[in-house]
């Protein structure tokens, strides 16, 4: 399995036909556009790419809100609540570090991008956002864990969801041998590594498509994101801030709001009618999505990093 990005504010959102408030970035403390000449700290991550993203989600219609505030505020509490707390958790163990250049180079990204070219909310620059540190042979994992390796290496997962990072081989490099991996931007094809068709791009031939895109009609395509309301299924997606409920697209609420099964949380979880803030580590929780880590294990919390980098 090769590397993950989420993001899953986001890749992992792009991945679902549940979709929920995207989460992948951060805003200066004073509320306005990241300073290029500051160094953004990983503590201020949501609140600085809130102004990265926002701008891109209502330019494609990737979230369900009003204006850019309400997209801000939404931003920053999911991001909040379900992002920022595995990336600080990885930072502290000197697994990841947040990219001052990255972040930049993502925000000048997206502000041009054409929305079909960007299934992914860390595609293309804005991959470069958070560096790993483990070097070629180190230990690496699931979902956020995945990005702990470093420049030149790849994180590849065996059956238990635990893996290592691996030399990333470059286009046209022999592969298969076990001794590398084409990464999530090329395939393994007759021992060669092949470049992915990117989103547009033809697969018309037989060539796979890049991640987050599937062959339809001969040519690459991302998902279609539709409105609140709209039916909704793998191919047509439910944007930000909405999830896909029974084959339609329904708006999801934020925390202290009322909450139930047709009316899910964007944010948080749904506690006795109400969404709630996620549980910190340590606390007894029933389901994953009550637990700012990602991980309910026995009953409580579960603490980044997680059993891959246990000795």
């Amino acid at each position: 399995m090769n590397r993950c990005v989420v993001l899953c504010a986001i890749l992992l959102l792009a991945c679902s036909t549940s979709t929920t408030t995207g989460g992948g970035g951060t805003t200066s403390s004073s509320g306005g556009a990241p300073d290029a000449g500051a160094p953004i700290l990983p503590a201020d991550y949501c609140e600085s790419t809130a102004e990265v993203f926002c701008p891109f989600y209502l330019r494609c219609g990737r979230m369900a809100v009003a204006d850019e505030t309400e997209c801000r505020a939404t931003f920053v509490e999911a991001c909040n609540a379900r992002y920022e707390p595995r990336y600080l958790a990885l930072v502290n163990a000197g697994l990841l570090t947040l990219s001052t250049s990255g972040v930049h180079a993502c925000r000048q990204h997206l502000a041009t991008v054409d929305c079909a070219a960007q299934p992914r909310d860390l595609d293309g620059p804005c991959a470069g956002m958070w560096v790993g540190t483990q070097q070629v042979g180190s230990d690496c994992g699931l979902d956020v864990e995945s990005l702990v390796c470093g420049a030149g290496a790849s994180c590849v997962l065996g059956l238990d969801f635990c893996g290592s990072c691996q030399t990333l081989l470059a286009p046209g490099a022999a592969c298969g041998n076990g001794e590398g991996t084409c990464g999530q931007d090329a395939t393994c094809a007759d021992n060669t590594c092949e470049v992915r068709a990117v989103a547009g791009g033809s697969c018309a031939n037989g060539e796979r498509c890049v991640t987050g895109t599937s062959c339809v009609s001969g040519v690459c395509l991302g998902p279609n994101y539709v409105a609140v309301g709209q039916g909704c299924d793998q191919a047509n997606r439910c944007p930000y801030k909405a999830q896909c409920v029974g084959g339609t697209c329904v708006a999801q609420v934020l925390q202290g709001q009322a909450c139930g099964a047709s009316t899910p949380c964007a944010s948080g979880y749904c506690n006795n009618a109400v969404c709630v803030e996620p549980k910190a580590d340590g606390q007894p929780c029933s389901a994953s999505d009550q637990c700012h880590s990602g991980v309910c294990s026995m009953g409580s919390c579960a603490s980044l990093p997680g059993r891959c980098f246990q000795p």
